[in-house]
């Protein structure tokens, strides 16, 4: 029952600009303003996103009823995400046209898009009203019952549409997903195995049956069920089933191969995969780089005018290395859809990760003149203006940021926080910097970079040592494998005087970071103070060779060189 709501979701946000134009030019049959919605069409393929919505308001203007204007106003507003204004216009598609189902069930899904199961279930209450023979809405207000905790009355109403249409195995399907949420899986699993042996063709009587079997540790008969689901019901979306019944028994290759199959499937829809792609692409598998490549690229060859396929090879693409061809698959997704956020900021990251300043610059501006506001570009462009030095731009850009994310959540606002403090300590405004790390980490208590920046300027500053010390510990407990962290953590040792432990931290950070000035003139320092002279000149004098780039005060460093001595 939930994995049902949330795959209808995912499929309303996974619509795609090219579904809700072929949805545009569903619903224009003979009417007077046909070539209005036509050029609303144009519009949406060349991203013109504000004038397609202009042209409907046009054609609302002169035609308050014209619900298909409405009905494509909700579309796009929904692709958008934004829920409130989607709402708005399919209640008056449904309004203007409340006999037609199809506004009515775009509406729904909005509802249960936003969560507003209560909604949701007032509008089945009145669709089924009007038709009280769609055995459908029946099912689907089951389903709404259960989704809104009111499983007992989702029963009754089970047994309501029972006596009034009779058996079937859809019918029982729903019922006996309702009796797995509620962990009563030999209930479930007596009432699905008639319709195996009637070979019934809905594939969620295999697939439940599966799942019971997995669950039970009955991996042979789990995979037998399935692999008779696939030859009765002919549905792939069952290679799915077999590929967490194989990962549950550790048998990783035929998990893959399962997999694999499925995204090689024409009839597999679009949503299921992105689904499955992004658990994957979350770290929740044991599925390789190679085999997570093999997916994206089936995903692209499969689903080419889908912006998140590229989106979904780039990001594999960039966990190899490859930047500039990860480069390549974010520039195609924003090409097909400018309004998708995740595709510039991974497009702008991988720009930074080039060392391509100017371009993730330049690619922030226009990702702003399509998504005005967004808090997540908005931060990322003043991020990138950050590394230029341009801190004029780097400030407006980060205070809009913070001013336009309240309805984001706690990540990016301590994303923020963190980039702020970044920005104010280069100004030098090391109380307002302070603030802002505090914020960060009380808004993510794993924000462990906003630790590790705020202990270090602290220990920089000599203030505060015990609060650096602490936040530096926290970060490395977050990351232990990072030698920034592990040397910040070193510094603020040797500032509160703790030598020897402090050598020790340093010489692991050494041992896992790439070589720099300012980690060789910490372990000069470090070795200092514990006797070491001799060994600190050298380290010395490999931070002197490598001081290009580096915000090393170069004129001390010479002089401990030369006095042979630590200088403070």
């Amino acid at each position: 029952m939930k994995k049902y709501i949330r795959i209808v979701c995912l499929g309303l946000l996974m619509l795609g600009w090219i579904g809700v134009e072929q949805a545009i030019a569903q619903t224009a049959e003979d009417k007077p303003y046909k070539a209005q919605l036509a050029l609303v069409e144009n519009r949406l393929r060349q991203g013109n996103v504000s004038g397609a919505i202009e042209t409907l308001d046009e054609i609302i203007r002169e035609y308050p009823n014209a619900a298909e204007a409405h009905y494509a106003k909700a579309l796009m507003f929904g692709q958008l995400r934004n829920y409130e204004l989607a709402i708005a216009s399919a209640i008056l598609a449904v309004e203007s046209e409340p006999s037609n189902l199809l506004y009515a069930n775009y509406l729904l899904e909005l509802y249960k898009g936003s969560n507003n199961l209560p909604a949701a279930l007032g509008l089945l209450d009145e669709s089924i009203a009007k038709h009280s023979d769609n055995i459908v809405l029946y099912r689907e207000k089951i389903m709404m019952l259960h989704a809104n905790k009111q499983s007992d009355e989702a029963l009754r109403a089970y047994e309501l549409t029972k006596e009034k249409f009779g058996v079937s195995d859809t019918l029982d399907v729903i019922k006996a997903e309702i009796l797995l949420d509620l962990e009563q899986l030999p209930e479930a699993e007596q009432l699905l195995t008639p319709w195996v042996a009637k070979q019934s063709p809905v594939r969620q009587v295999y697939s439940s049956l599966g799942y019971i079997y997995t669950q039970q540790k009955n991996i042979k008969k789990a995979t037998q069920i399935l692999e008779k689901g696939l030859q009765v019901s002919k549905d792939p979306l069952l290679h799915f089933d077999l590929a967490d019944a194989y990962t549950a028994s550790k048998k990783d290759k035929q998990a893959f191969d399962a997999l694999l199959k499925a995204f090689e499937s024409h009839e597999v829809n679009y949503g299921d995969k992105h689904r499955v792609m992004f658990t994957i692409l979350g770290g929740k598998s044991n599925i390789t780089l190679d085999q997570m490549q093999e997916l994206a690229n089936m995903m692209v060859l499969r689903h080419p005018r889908i912006a998140d396929s590229h989106v979904a090879k780039g990001d594999v693409l960039w966990r190899r290395g490859n930047l500039q061809e990860a480069r390549s698959l974010f520039l195609t997704a924003v090409g097909i859809n400018p309004n998708h956020v995740d595709a510039w900021r991974m497009l702008m990251n991988v720009e930074l990760g080039l060392n391509e300043v100017d371009a993730a610059i330049q690619h922030g501006q226009e990702a702003l003149s399509v998504n005005p506001n967004n808090a997540m570009l908005l931060y990322f462009t003043g991020l990138s203006y950050m590394v230029k030095d341009d801190t004029d731009n780097s400030r407006k850009m980060l205070e809009a940021a913070l001013d336009n994310s309240g309805e984001e959540n706690a990540f990016l606002q301590s994303l923020i926080y963190a980039g702020l403090g970044d920005l104010y300590h280069k100004l030098s405004m090391s109380d307002v910097s302070d603030v802002a790390y505090e914020e960060a980490i009380k808004l993510d208590s794993t924000n462990a970079t906003a630790m590790n920046n705020y202990a270090y300027y602290l220990a920089e500053r000599n203030e505060k040592l015990d609060v650096a010390e602490k936040y530096s510990r926290l970060s490395n407990e977050l990351d232990p494998n990072s030698g920034t962290f592990q040397d910040t953590y070193a510094w603020i040792l040797f500032k509160k005087g703790d030598y020897s432990e402090a050598l020790k931290w340093i010489q692991k950070a050494l041992a896992g970071s790439e070589p720099s000035a300012v980690l060789y003139d910490h372990y000069g320092d470090i070795l200092y103070k514990n006797n070491q002279s001799k060994e600190a000149v050298r380290q010395w004098e490999k931070a002197l060779a490598l001081k290009e780039g580096s915000d090393l005060d170069v004129e001390k460093l010479k002089e401990k060189i030369t006095k042979k001595s630590y200088v403070e």
